[in-house]
This record gives structure tokens, C-alpha cells and sequence, in this order.
């Protein structure tokens, strides 16, 4: 048997992409298996941004009344295993290379890529072990590979420009293949909706009679404070929560959080079970996710945030200027070849004090050369962010705030460095 880092080589040595994108593959896969992920309650979340908080909040939430919680989620922060959680504890170095063994003794003659193989471990480690697993798209929802189960309620965060090139490249386009992850006569829990994709996702619950909730219509926040750490009341057509903490300054939090207890009350009126609105009050927040809004110093202020695309910088810079208006925002930022790199950076350059752009040592990072840094005077290129980043801790003043974003990736290397 292979040990962990072999057991992780392994998983990483799957192709990344299939020329298609059916679901035929790990269909089998999952048949030849026994299709476990059948045989327990499932979440389905997807959306452009707030996708992995909102399965944390919704996790908190259903742990806090006693049930074994699964959760799959993407990408990681520190370590690959976080990827499987149940009740927020990462499957251990010992049972991911057993269940590595397992599986591939049924798959090896499939043609899997990475992503399905990784859906394929969930799904099988979830078995037996919960009672409702909560289930992270990858991209999209109509074709991602986690798009096999019947779910009891289905999310989508929010709708946005992202992976243009892949489920695009408009955000119609966007719209209809997040609109997958809906289900025959299953209720849908949707955040903000804009006027132009509105109808492809109204139209398709209806379709398929599903019960939509809709944030903005069905339900919203009120009462929104922030500061390092806001509060808001959640108000839907028959309950008002106050007064609801969370970590975070930006009102995209309180939203994702508006989303997961809505849908935690849909879950819990589904399947008659109770609903305590103190339990929801003081259970959202029992565990955190680093790299969302990571605030990893308080005195002067240095956050971290893998906001990777448009929308999520756009709503960030937006709150951390709300926030801190009279003091200046330096950033330091790594983007993806993939990612709307030039609208960032244009963006950036124009809202905040300094920009340092840096790269990554993996194929996807942009490089220098990638940038048309000349024509920006608040814009620099660093290959050595760790350094910089220091540089910049010891000089910060009580008149600075330092964000480092852009990437989980980075985030991911700087957190371990902070913690």
C-alpha cells in the first residue's frame, strides 16, 4: 500500500480536464461502487463566489442539532485532506491512503480525471458515517462531476463572471449551467439574482417544479453593522433572526449567512424537524474557514482573502473602503492566467493606495509578463512576495491596512506563515 505523500502523488497524477464533459464516466465509477452517494441526505451548493463559506455556515448549523455533518468541499488551505470533512473534522492521513486503496481497485481501468476521483473519495468516505453530507460544485453544476446526486436542497450563492472559457463565456451561459444544479420537486435556495439572469434560473424552477427562495424576495438581511467583526438581522415571510455576529466586515458575509440558514430552515422543515432560532443565533459561526476575510492582525490591520475573480474583489475593496475610509490600502496580489486579470488590476490601481503584483510557482500563476504593468504609477511587479510581505508587516502603520488576496493559493502558503 502507498503511504500519505505517495497516496497524494497518486490522486495529483490523474489528468486534470476530460475532452468532455459528460458525466458517463463517473457514473460508472460511482455504479461500480455501490453508489454511495445515495445513500445518504445531500446539500448541493454552487455559485461564482461565497460558495465555500456558505457550506461552512450550513455545516455549523446542522452539526449544532446533532447530526454527523459531511462535507466536500474545494480548494484546500493547508493540507488536502480538508477537502473531507465530517462535523468539520478532515479525514486522517491513515484513512485517506485506505480509501485511496479501495477505490482504485474498482476504478483503475475508468479514464477518471483528478476532480472525479476526489468526488469518487467523498462520496465513499461519506458512507455509512453521516446523515446529510454537504456537496461543493467544482465548476458550473449542469457538468460538474459532483452533478450525480438527488439532493434535498439545492443552492447557488451568486452568479457571476468566471471560468468564461469553460461554462461561459457569458454570464446567460453562466446562469443556465449553474441552473443544472437544480432538481425535479426539489426546493431551490438562491442568493441576489441580477435582473439579467433572473428569469433563466425563475424559469427552470419552475420547469422543473422547484420551490425557490430567492434572497432579496424570500428572504434578506437588515440591520447591517460592520466593523472588524458585523451584525445583522436575518428577516424571511415568518422569521426574524437579530442581532446575528459574524466574523467578517463585508455584507457578502451576512449574505452567505442569510443564504445557509435559509436553507437550513428548508432542510429542517423538509424533514419536520425542529427549528431553534438561538441554536441558529449562536451555532453559524462554531467554525471558521481561513483565507475568507482572515483578519491575521488587528493593530495595523492585515487580512487575507482568496477573492480570485471580479465580483469578489469588487465587493471586498468596496468593503474595506467602507470600512476604513481615511486610511490606506496596500495590496498584494497573485492571479491566475485563467482569471479577468487586467479588469483587477485596473480596478485595484484606481481604489486603493498601492499595488504589489507577485506570482506563484505553479504553471496557472501569471508572470511579469503577463501584466502591462507600465501604465499603472501605484503598480509594481515582486517575484518575492514572502519578503515583501514581511518588508511591509514591519513597516505597516495604524494608517495602512495590508490585504494579500488573489489566490488561494497564496493565501494558502501565507496562512501557515501568520497562524
Amino acid at each position: 500500500m502507498l503511504n500519505y505523500q505517495e497516496t497524494i502523488n497518486y490522486i495529483h497524477s490523474f489528468s486534470k480536464f476530460h475532452r468532455t464533459n459528460s458525466l458517463e464516466n463517473i457514473k460508472n465509477a460511482l455504479n461500480q461502487l455501490g453508489n454511495p452517494q445515495n445513500s445518504y441526505q445531500t446539500i448541493h451548493v454552487t455559485g461564482t463566489n461565497g460558495k465555500g463559506s456558505t457550506c461552512n455556515y450550513l455545516a455549523n448549523l446542522l452539526e449544532a442539532t446533532g447530526k454527523r455533518v459531511g462535507m466536500f468541499t474545494s480548494p484546500f488551505i493547508t493540507k488536502f485532506n480538508e477537502r473531507i470533512q465530517i462535523n468539520h473534522e478532515m479525514i486522517s492521513d491513515d484513512e485517506l491512503v485506505s480509501l485511496v486503496s479501495e477505490v482504485r481497485e474498482i476504478t483503475d481501468k475508468i479514464d477518471l480525471t483528478e476532480f472525479e476521483f476526489v468526488v469518487i473519495l467523498g462520496f465513499m468516505y461519506f458512507q455509512k458515517k453521516v446523515d446529510v453530507a454537504i456537496i461543493e460544485v467544482g465548476i458550473g453544476a449542469a457538468h460538474d462531476k459532483t452533478n450525480v446526486i438527488v439532493p434535498e436542497v439545492s443552492i447557488i450563492t451568486s452568479i457571476d463572471l468566471d471560468h468564461e472559457k469553460i461554462i461561459g463565456p457569458t454570464i446567460q451561459d453562466i446562469a443556465i449551467e449553474k441552473s443544472g444544479i437544480i432538481k425535479n420537486h426539489k426546493p431551490i435556495v438562491t442568493g441576489y439574482l441580477q435582473n439579467d439572469i433572473r428569469n433563466i434560473v425563475l424559469n427552470k424552477s419552475k420547469d422543473l417544479d422547484s420551490q425557490l427562495f430567492e434572497f432579496g424576495h424570500d428572504f434578506k438581511v437588515e440591520n447591517f453593522l460592520s466593523g472588524h467583526t458585523s451584525e445583522f438581522d436575518y428577516v424571511d415571510n415568518n422569521i426574524k433572526i437579530e442581532k446575528i455576529k459574524c466574523a467578517g466586515f463585508e455584507k457578502t458575509t451576512a449574505m452567505n449567512m442569510s443564504i445557509a440558514i435559509k436553507a437550513f430552515l428548508v432542510y429542517q422543515a423538509i424533514n419536520h424537524e425542529k427549528i431553534d432560532l438561538e441554536l441558529i443565533k449562536e451555532g453559524i459561526e462554531s467554525h471558521l474557514i481561513p483565507g475568507r476575510m482572515q483578519i491575521v492582525q488587528k493593530e495595523p490591520t492585515i487580512i487575507l482573502d482568496g477573492s480570485h475573480n471580479f465580483a469578489a474583489i469588487y465587493n471586498l475593496i468596496n468593503s474595506l473602503i467602507s470600512n476604513w475610509q481615511n486610511k490606506d490600502i496596500i495590496v498584494v496580489y497573485a492571479g491566475m492566467k485563467d482569471k479577468d486579470r487586467k479588469d483587477i488590476l485596473n480596478y485595484l490601481a484606481k481604489h486603493v493606495s498601492k499595488v504589489y503584483v507577485t506570482t506563484l510557482d505553479m504553471q496557472r500563476s501569471a508572470d511579469e509578463a503577463d501584466y502591462d504593468i507600465s501604465v499603472y504609477n501605484n503598480v509594481d511587479f515582486v517575484k518575492d512576495y514572502r519578503s515583501k510581505i514581511k518588508s511591509l508587516q514591519d513597516n505597516l502603520t495604524d494608517q495602512q491596512v495590508l490585504l494579500v488576496t488573489g489566490s488561494f493559493y497564496l493565501i494558502s502558503d501565507l496562512e501557515k506563515k501568520f497562524s
